[in-house]
This record gives structure tokens, sequence and C-alpha cells, in this order.
């Protein structure tokens, strides 16, 4: 899984940019717990939590601080036990109070006015900053993995959001906006959430107009839009991948209520008893475009009152996702959405979740959550003595295709003309794998040495062509 990956990279930067702010306090070494690290913070500190799994349920308390896991959120857990919401932001927070690199799982959401919000993670009356966590298998009846509610307008970027479950009849299996609330929700990957209403992946149910861009909403399930519910508001919908959801109404997208635009989307593989694909209901106006929708128009339910404008740009071909059932969703150079999206897209960023670049000065964006350029990731697990899958991406029929494995990383990355180094010599594995496949994609299998210990860890660069691909660290389970 490519996720892993992900992380790494944004770990390393992530770390690399906190230890320049204020005092840096550790977990268990200075304070036994994470609350008690926050108790004793002041603005501008950063708490670093070694790896482990702490059970308890956190409140950053309005403070203006970063809580960041050492080594990232596969080996780093905040456990809720049942509890209330694992992580709490009630207290004014602003984009300065972060919270990074953690698995954040069992919760039980917030009681607010007899109803639980938020199990995974809480906001009212604050805009925090949720980067690069893992928020799976919490519970609540609204907003089972995120829930931003009264006025909160958080940041919620680079996460995988999974398997959170609404318990009773509200909405937002992974993620709730309500009541005036909105933010800015990019680059996550939201999948295999439920919730017995409205909106599998993310439910939109209030006034602040929240900025949806390049997500991945694949596999979740609602009553009414299974990948994404839109009630009252008009949030800003690009660069997104809708896909293998499934709901009684709206299978991708089901809006209500007021004018949404939609735009660099994939909504694909969805059902639904009405509208597999995009809903809309209540008096909505729904402008698309620059999109990718299966079956074009036909699928589309449009409810007494409703506008659907089928703008420029629109397509209807399988995106050909490298294996979506192991949750691979880059796409091939042969994919209909390469190139075909809308540059001028209102918050199109600067790159894709992986953070390769979005678009160049004359190119024009991919359709969807993954940009096609030079990559290296390994799929799944990397475990001691078993199989694993690498994967090279790069442009078609290019040479050399080389792979590289360096003994550490080097602080700041050596620059080269090909792009910056990292790997630290020696440099003991170099492969070439000559040349690009004409889909740009070189896949290979390679058995883990049984004489590499779990924790191993080491880090790859692949040049294609003239390109180094990102930074890769591979650690052995």
């Amino acid at each position: 899984m490519f996720r892993a990956n992900f992380f790494l990279g944004t770990i390393l930067f992530s770390i690399a940019f906190c230890t320049a702010q204020g005092a840096d306090i550790y977990v268990p070494d200075d304070y036994g717990t994470i609350q008690e690290a926050i108790n004793a913070a002041v603005d501008d500190d950063v708490v670093f939590v070694r790896p482990g799994t702490y059970v308890e349920n956190i409140d950053f308390k309005g403070k203006a601080i970063t809580v960041t896991s050492e080594k990232g959120p596969d080996v780093t857990t905040i456990d809720g036990n049942q509890a209330g919401s694992t992580v709490t932001f009630r207290s004014g927070e602003g984009l300065e109070s972060v919270l990074e690199g953690f698995t954040v799982t069992n919760g039980w959401g917030t009681d607010v006015k007899k109803h639980r919000w938020g199990g995974g993670i809480y906001c009212q009356y604050s805009s925090p900053t949720i980067r690069n966590n893992v928020v799976s298998a919490n519970t609540s009846e609204s907003g089972a993995g995120i829930a931003a509610d009264d006025y909160s307008y958080p940041i919620i970027a680079g996460n995988v959001i999974s398997e959170n479950l609404c318990a009773h009849w509200c909405g937002g299996g992974g993620i709730f906006c309500t009541r005036d609330s909105g933010g800015r929700i990019v680059g996550n990957l939201i999948l295999d959430n439920e919730v017995g209403s409205g909106g599998g992946g993310i439910a939109l149910d209030g006034r602040g107009s929240p900025e949806i861009v390049n997500n991945m909403i694949f596999g979740n399930t609602a009553d009414h839009g299974g990948g994404l519910y839109c009630g009252e508001g008009s949030p800003i919908v690009n660069g997104n991948t809708i896909y293998g959801n499934s709901a009684n109404r709206g299978g991708g997208l089901s809006c209500e209520k007021s004018p949404h635009n939609l735009c660099n989307t994939i909504i694909w593989g969805n059902t639904a008893a009405t509208g597999d694909e995009i809903h809309l209901s209540n008096n909505t106006s729904l402008s698309i475009s620059f999109s990718d929708v299966e079956g074009g128009q036909s699928p589309v339910y449009v409810g007494s009152g409703c506008t659907l404008d089928w703008g420029a740009g629109m397509i209807d071909a399988d995106p050909l996702f490298l294996d979506p059932a192991k949750s691979d969703f880059h796409i091939p150079f042969e994919s209909a959405c390469r190139s075909a999206g809308d540059r001028s897209a209102p918050g199109l960023p600067d790159t894709d979740f992986e953070g390769d670049p979005r678009t160049g000065l004359f190119a024009f964006p991919d359709i969807g959550a993954d940009e096609f350029h030079t990559h290296f990731y390994v799929r799944g697990s990397v475990t001691y003595g078993s199989s694993a899958t690498g994967v090279i991406i790069g442009w078609p029929q290019t040479n050399p295709v080389l792979l590289i494995s360096g003994s550490g990383v080097l602080p700041t990355p050596d620059p080269t003309p090909f792009g910056d180094f990292w790997l630290a010599p020696p440099w003991p594995y170099r492969v070439h794998f000559n040349p690009m496949p004409d889909n740009g994609v070189r896949l290979f299998e390679r058995v883990v040495s049984t004489g590499l210990p779990p924790g191993t860890q080491i880090p790859f660069q692949a040049l294609v062509g003239t390109e180094l691909s990102n930074l890769c660290v591979v650690e052995i389970e």
C-alpha cells in the first residue's frame, strides 16, 4: 500500500519543520502521557511522541502547539478506549495547533446536546491542522472519523480516514462538517467508512463552504451519498477521486438545498437506488466540469427543482487505477484522466497527495487525486522473508530505469541535474529495469532477505530517464 511511503516522506519533512520552533518535549521521556505533555506545554512547543500505543483521550486545551509522532502512524497509536473522542479541539484552537503522524482509533465521540460527535477527532469553535494521520475504527453518531462542528474550519490534509462507523442515524462516516463549519479537506484517502444516513465518506450539512481538493473517496456506504453528501452550503470540490461507494441514494455524490461546484473529479464504480454516481435533491444546483463520471449523465439523479450544469471537459472512461483492491489508486500513462483536468480550477494545489507536482507552466493537471509523475513505492507490508511488490512510475519507453538503495538518508539532499538525491553512500543495491513499459508502470517482485531483521530501514530512489523519483524509506516488519 502506497500510504506508508507517502507518510514516511511527509513525516521526515514535518519533523524537520517542527524542530525549528519552541521547546521540544518528549513522551514518555519527559512526561508519561501525551496529555501530561500537553498540559505542560506552552505556545510554539513541540511534543514528540515515541513509538507505542497510548490509551488516553487528549485535549489540546487551546494551545498553539504541535503534537507529532516520532516515527509515524504505523508505529504510534492513540487509543480512545471508547471513552469519548480520542482527540478534542474545543478551546478556540487555530491552525497553529497541529496533530500529525498518529493512528487515532477506538474513540466514541463527544456528547454534545445528547448526541455524540467526532469519534476519532472532534472540533468545536476551533480550526486546527490535522495532517498525515490514520483515523480508523472509531464510532459515533455523527462524524465517526472527524467532526467539524460549530464554526470550525480545520485543515484536514494527507490523512487516511478508514473503517469508521456512525452507530445510529446521523451523517459523516469519515468526515462531517456541520453548523457553519468548513475549512479545507485536501489529499486524504477516505475509504470503507459506514453511516446509516448521509455521507459515508464526507457529509456537509452546514453553511461553512468547505474546500474539498484532491481526495480519494472509496468504498464507503450510506443511505444517502455513499461517497459525499451535501446539504446546506457551497463546497468547492476539486480533483477528488470518488470511487466504489454504495448508498440508497447518490452512491457517489448526493447534494441538497444549495448550489455546489465540482471539478477535476473521478466518480466511478458507485451504486445506489437512485443516482448511482450523483444525487441532487431539494432545489440543488450542481455545476460539474473536467470530471470522469461512469455512464455520463445517465446515472445522475436530478430531483424536482434541481439544476445540473454538465460543463466542459467531461469524460466517461475507466480511470484504470493500477490495483484498487490493494488500495493502489495511481493511474497509468494511458488513463483518459491524465492531463485532462482544469488548471484554473479554484483551490488546485501545487502537488498531489504524495507531493508530486500537480502541473507545470503549460501542462494540464490530471483528473483525480493522483498526478502521473516519476515515482517509486512498495505495495503492502514488507515482511521478513516475504515477497514484496515494487512499483516504478515514469514516462513510457524511457531509459535508463535504475533503482538505487542507500546506507541512510542524507540530512539535506544533494542537488543534481536530475533532482534532489537523498541517499547516503555507500549504495549497495543498483538494479536496471530498462526500459519503462508503454503504460509507464514497472512492477517487480522481490523476496525480503531473511538476513534483514524486523525494524531495518532501507531508503530507495529511482532514476527514470533524466528524473529522480521521491525518497522511499522501506521498513522491514
